[in-house]
Formats: structure tokens, C-alpha cells, sequence
């Protein structure tokens, strides 16, 4: 007797696909896994071992606070006892202007220009709970991002950016926003960086 020829059929085909099929998902499974361990772990890049420009976005520049209140009587404190004015940043980590108006604020001759005559605070809203939050918080309402309010040392109010003057801020250089800042100080007023004289 001769044994039948078996030629592949739909069970063995289907067999065959599901093994392909089954590798593919381990391997899948397998990356979701290890980058679900990172994310978990926190696994960073430790900053000293960035390129230098990007050192200092190595956390993000709007820290969330749980009480901001807290944060700005804190800065208030420290600038009434160092005699410096208070800069407080409301912006997002999400915002190019935002992000751009910190790295600015860390360019070496802008840094030490805001480091001899600010204290600063930065503020994330981000979300619209964290900006909800806030604005109750303080009492005023957050209408542009990046924000900047400015108070004396004494703690009174300077001015604010609610005109949206820093709203452009991926558009200044360092030293327009230095300028700013002297215009802060010098004159105790609020002008664009793009409009001053």
C-alpha cells in the first residue's frame, strides 16, 4: 500500500501564518515590556553627557508645582531678602515660546544679567487643570503663555506681560530678551522686546 501524498492544506497554512504571526507579537510584546521598564524606572540620559545645548533641557524648565501660591511667596522671600525683583514665568513644556524664553534666560549673558537683579519662578500650566488650579490659586486669569509678572522686592506688582509681549518669545534672541529685562529694571516697564527702542 502507498501512503496518501499529503499536499499543505488550509490547517496546515493557517498553522504557519499563526507561528509568523505569534513571533512577530513576542517581539512586539517583548519592546513594549522594555520600554515600559524605562518609562516606569524614570531611565534617563545623565545631563553632563548631553551635547551642551541641551544640558540645560535636560529637566523640563516648567517644574510643576502643587501649590503655586507657595512657589511665588517663596521667590517673594527670597527676593525681599536678597533685594532683587521677582520674575515669575507661567508657561508649559509643550510651548516653543515658553521653552525658548527659558533657554534664553540661561544664555551665559542673559543668565547673569536676570541672575544679579531677579529672583525667578517658574510655574508649568500646562494642562488645563494645572491652569484652572492656578488661576484660582492667584486670582488672575492666564490668558498667553509664555506669562511673566514682575514684582519688587518689596513685593509690590511691576507689570505683567498679559498684553502678550513675550508671546513670540522663539522669535528673540538672548539679547532682545536681556534688553527686556533692563527695561524691567531701569524704567519699571513692560515693552516688547521687538518694540523697544
Amino acid at each position: 500500500m502507498v501512503a496518501p501524498m499529503r499536499t499543505p492544506g488550509f490547517m496546515d497554512r493557517a498553522f504557519a501564518v499563526l507561528r509568523a504571526r505569534l513571533k512577530s507579537w513576542l517581539g512586539v510584546g517583548a519592546l513594549v515590556a522594555v520600554v515600559g521598564v524605562a518609562v516606569s524606572y524614570g531611565i534617563s540620559v545623565e545631563p553632563s553627557l548631553l551635547p551642551v545645548e541641551q544640558r540645560s533641557m535636560a529637566q523640563p524648565p516648567y517644574r510643576t508645582y502643587a501649590d503655586a501660591r507657595a512657589a511665588i511667596e517663596e521667590g517673594q522671600a527670597r527676593a525681599a531678602a536678597s533685594g532683587k525683583m521677582l520674575m515669575v514665568a507661567f508657561g508649559a513644556n509643550w510651548c516653543p515660546d515658553c521653552v525658548t524664553l527659558h533657554r534664553n534666560l540661561l544664555a551665559p549673558d542673559t543668565r547673569a544679567y536676570a541672575e544679579k537683579h531677579f529672583e525667578i519662578v517658574e510655574i508649568d500650566v500646562g494642562d488645563s487643570k494645572k491652569n484652572a488650579a492656578v488661576q484660582r490659586a492667584l486670582g488672575f486669569k492666564i490668558n498667553v503663555i509664555p506669562l511673566a509678572v514682575f514684582y519688587s522686592p518689596s513685593g509690590e506688582l511691576i507689570g505683567d506681560t498679559f498684553g502678550g509681549e513675550l508671546q513670540a518669545s522663539r522669535h528673540y534672541s538672548s539679547r532682545e530678551i536681556r534688553d527686556f529685562l533692563r527695561e524691567v529694571v531701569d524704567y519699571r516697564r513692560i515693552v516688547s522686546p521687538d518694540q523697544r527702542q
